[in-house]
C-alpha cells in the first residue's frame, strides 16, 4: 500500500509555488462533468440519447477491456491548461487535486474490501526527466480520499515514444509489449485504473487487459480528461 502521508502533504503545501496555490484555490469553483454528459464506456462527450447499453457512436465498434470510465471533463479549457501545467510545468500539486476530484466522482464499487487503485506506469527515463509520474500521484490521492490501497501492479518493460508523438493509428503498436504485470494475484479484486488523459485508449486498454489476465474481476478507468474523438486535440495528444 502506497499513500501520501499527512506529513508529506504539509511539506508539499509549504513548498508549493504561490501561483499554483492561487490557481488551485480558483479551481474550487469549477465542477466536474455530470455522468450524463459522456459515454460511460469510452468517456467521449455524448448526450443521453446517443448512448446505448453497448456504448456511443464513437466506441460501438471498439474492443474495450475496462468496464466503465469516469472522467472529470473533456480535454478543454480550463482543464487542459491545468494538465499541461502539471505535466510540463512541474506543478505536480495538480495531480493530487485531480485525484481528489476523481475520488468524489466515482460511484460505490462492488466490494470495497477487495478493491485496489492502480496507476498507469511511466517509462523510467521519462519519469526521471519529469521528476514524477502524475498518474501515480493522482492514484495515491484518490486512494487516500476513499481509503483504498494503492498498488503499482503494472510496470513498463521497455521505453516507448510518448503517445503524443505517435499517430493515433500507430498507438496500439507503440505500447504493445511495453507493459507487464508485477507478480501480483488480483483474483476477485476490482481495480480502479488511473491516468491523466484518455485519447485513443490504447495504453488504458493494454493495462486493463493485463489486470484482467491477473484475475481482476473488473477494471474501472478513472481519468482527468478525455480528448474529443472529433476534436483538434485527438491527434496531437
Amino acid at each position: 500500500m502506497q499513500r501520501v502521508s499527512g506529513y508529506l502533504k504539509s511539506v508539499l503545501d509549504e513548498v508549493m509555488p504561490r501561483g499554483v496555490a492561487v490557481a488551485l484555490d480558483q479551481a474550487e469553483d469549477w465542477s466536474a462533468d455530470a455522468a450524463e454528459r459522456y459515454c460511460p464506456r469510452c468517456g467521449a462527450s455524448a448526450g443521453p440519447g446517443a448512448v446505448t447499453a453497448r456504448g456511443c457512436p464513437f466506441c460501438l465498434d471498439q474492443t474495450i477491456h475496462w468496464h466503465r470510465l469516469t472522467r472529470l471533463s473533456a480535454y478543454a479549457d480550463p482543464l487542459d491548461g491545468w494538465i499541461k501545467a502539471m505535466k510540463f510545468g512541474k506543478q505536480w500539486s495538480w495531480a493530487r487535486w485531480f485525484g481528489e476530484q476523481l475520488a468524489q466522482q466515482l460511484g460505490k464499487p462492488l466490494d470495497e474490501n477487495k478493491l485496489v487503485v492502480c496507476p498507469v506506469p511511466m517509462p523510467w527515463m521519462r519519469r526521471w526527466s519529469r521528476g514524477f509520474n502524475q498518474s501515480r500521484l493522482m492514484a495515491e490521492a484518490l486512494a487516500d480520499v476513499r481509503g483504498y490501497p494503492c498498488l503499482e501492479a503494472l510496470k513498463r518493460t521497455r521505453h516507448t515514444a510518448p503517445q503524443t508523438t505517435v499517430a493515433a493509428s500507430q498507438r496500439p503498436a507503440n505500447v504493445r509489449g511495453s507493459l507487464a504485470m508485477r507478480p501480483i494475484d488480483l483474483t476477485g479484486y476490482d481495480v480502479i485504473l488511473v491516468d491523466d488523459i484518455k485519447t485513443t485508449g490504447s495504453t488504458l486498454n493494454a493495462c486493463a487487459r493485463l489486470l484482467k489476465q491477473a484475475g481482476a474481476r473488473s477494471v474501472h478507468a478513472a481519468v482527468a480528461a478525455v480528448a474529443d474523438p472529433k476534436g483538434q486535440h485527438f491527434k496531437s495528444l
